[in-house]
């Protein structure tokens, strides 16, 4: 494979990520009657209810840090979850769930099995296809300048 084909593959396998991510977000966005997911994203994080810091948070959802506290800080404007210090550390601010948050997440929950989308992540193939992928990129080393 010459260089000019390679680099075309490569463009055609980024544009193809790209999609099948953004496909995803729309089916889970329709099931839940949102614009986006990321409230979804947020909510599914804390729903276990031990609180979770920015930087935890960032890592579940894959926002960065500017998106995630303009999105958290709407969350709090409508009432899905609040802040709170963090007891063993001051320093540290926690997002923890509220009531109407705990009770948003399992209507979304609910929407997105009744919606099918669970059938997606049960596929276990897809989903080992899509980790060896990941894990084969990250592997992957640039080659040096």
């Amino acid at each position: 494979m010459d260089d000019s084909t390679a680099l075309g593959a490569l463009d055609d396998l980024a544009r193809l990520v790209r999609r099948a991510s953004q496909e995803l977000d729309r089916a889970i966005a329709g099931c839940l009657g949102e614009t986006s997911v990321g409230r979804w994203h947020v909510l599914h994080a804390v729903a276990g209810g031990a609180g979770l810091s920015m930087s935890q948070l960032a890592d579940a959802t894959l926002l960065n840090a500017a998106t995630l506290t303009r999105l958290i800080d709407a969350m709090i404007a409508d009432n899905l979850v609040h802040r709170k210090v963090d007891d063993t550390d001051r320093r540290r601010v926690l997002v923890f769930p509220t009531r109407r948050g705990v009770l948003t997440h399992r209507v979304m929950a609910e929407a997105l099995t009744t919606g099918g989308l669970t059938g997606l992540a049960g596929n276990a193939g897809l989903s080992k296809s899509l980790t060896a992928l990941v894990d084969r990129i990250s592997a992957t080393e640039p080659a040096a300048l």
